[in-house]
């Protein structure tokens, strides 16, 4: 992403401190990702070792994946680290290219806002009504929920501050040769 200007006041601080954030949760969806590795091993050894299985292993892998994939995300936009299929947009003058993608982060911002949006406002209704997913554990379904919803936000909010930055980077003066 390109950096907001100094004098960009209270954006800048809020880049700074998302960023910190983003890390955080992109560390968090790490280990996260061993958990889950441990917890397939764990269940492939105790299933051909002593034969027994362990209760919703292929049902908690399923749920911490949701916190593997989206709580990076934002973090991943920021340092523009997604494919991207650029074959069209190579061929067309830049203007085109950065008008594409200042469209492209603020249609994508309000999608992901929405969804986000949608998710969070269905917490409190899955928390009062006990809502459980199939299993001999009963894993409630409201936290999967949260941390799908805390990383849709947060991704929808670096689109937002990605596509003030291409603007921002747009509409300063272009610096010619010496």
């Amino acid at each position: 992403m390109p950096s907001l200007p100094r004098e960009s006041g209270g954006l800048g601080l809020l880049d700074r401190l998302l960023d910190r954030i983003e890390r955080a949760l992109a560390i968090l969806a790490g280990g996260v990702l061993l958990a889950m590795g441990a917890l397939i091993t764990a269940s492939v050894l105790a299933r051909e070792q002593l034969g027994v299985t362990l209760p919703d292993d292929i049902l908690l892998v399923g749920l911490a994946m949701v916190a593997v994939v989206v709580l990076p995300l934002a973090h991943v936009q920021r340092d523009r680290g997604q494919i991207a299929v650029t074959v069209i947009t190579d061929r067309l003058p830049p203007a085109f290219g950065a008008f594409g993608r200042i469209a492209g982060n603020v249609i994508g911002m309000v999608l992901f806002g929405c969804i986000a949006a949608l998710t969070v406002t269905s917490v409190p209704e899955a928390y009062a009504e006990n809502h459980y997913y199939d299993g001999q554990l009963l894993v409630p379904v409201w936290p999967v929920k949260v941390i799908f919803g805390v990383g849709m936000g947060l991704f929808a909010l670096r689109l937002g501050l990605c596509a003030l930055a291409d603007l921002m980077v747009r509409r300063q003066p272009q610096e010619t040769g010496p």
